[in-house]
């Protein structure tokens, strides 16, 4: 996977950046700046081509989710990060990974079906894959999660779905819900700021 690291300041906790569909590993440089200003960064491109476009996993013609393919990237993404953070000398356990529309929603899914996947994110305008639950607990993961009431590619119904997928097994959940749609606003973004300054910068 192509990637770039920045460094930063080690006491802070480093982010990850998965951009969304079409973006590439600079595209989210700046956002998670906004968020951490002086945190490490890793953001990573997506590997898979539709279309001439970026993104972390495959979806069907009709816009269907590839479950398999998705599980398959999942994995690999997870992998890969491990590598990086030994790499580039970062906890992965201490990582907090900054997700918009399809990376928000592989990170997502990381979390809920992965035992050892990401432990804080944030998850910009995400969805539910609609895959099989799985059953561990997920008391100790940090969800900041966003989302537009008139998003039209994320309809809101799901992000409900994801909130309760997360709550249900226990995640600590914060959401902020905005009147846009699926761009990104200033809210969403320095209430991220507050959530991440929250969760405690001391690594």
């Amino acid at each position: 996977m192509d990637h770039i690291f920045i460094p930063g300041d080690k006491l802070k906790k480093p982010l990850l950046l998965l951009h969304g569909t079409g973006g590439d590993e600079n595209s989210l440089v700046d956002i998670g700046k906004l968020i951490a200003n002086d945190a490490p960064i890793l953001s990573l491109c997506g590997d898979v081509s539709e279309n001439g476009a970026n993104r972390f996993f495959k979806r069907f013609s009709d816009g269907r989710l590839d479950l398999l393919d998705l599980a398959i990237r999942t994995k690999k993404l997870l992998q890969t990060t491990y590598e990086l953070a030994e790499t580039y000398e970062i906890d992965f356990q201490d990582l907090v990974v900054v997700g918009y529309s399809n990376g928000a929603n592989i990170a997502a899914n990381a979390i809920l079906q992965e035992e050892d996947g990401f432990q804080n994110a944030i998850l910009l305008h995400a969805m539910p894959a609609n895959n099989k639950p799985q059953d561990f607990s997920l008391e100790k993961r940090h969800v900041f999660l966003t989302a537009g009431v008139n998003d039209p590619l994320v309809p809101f119904s799901s992000t409900k779905a994801l909130v309760d997928l997360f709550q249900d097994r226990a995640a600590e959940v914060q959401t902020v819900f905005t009147e846009a749609g699926h761009n990104l606003t200033r809210e969403e973004i320095e209430d991220a700021k507050l959530w991440y300054e929250n969760l405690g910068v001391e690594a």
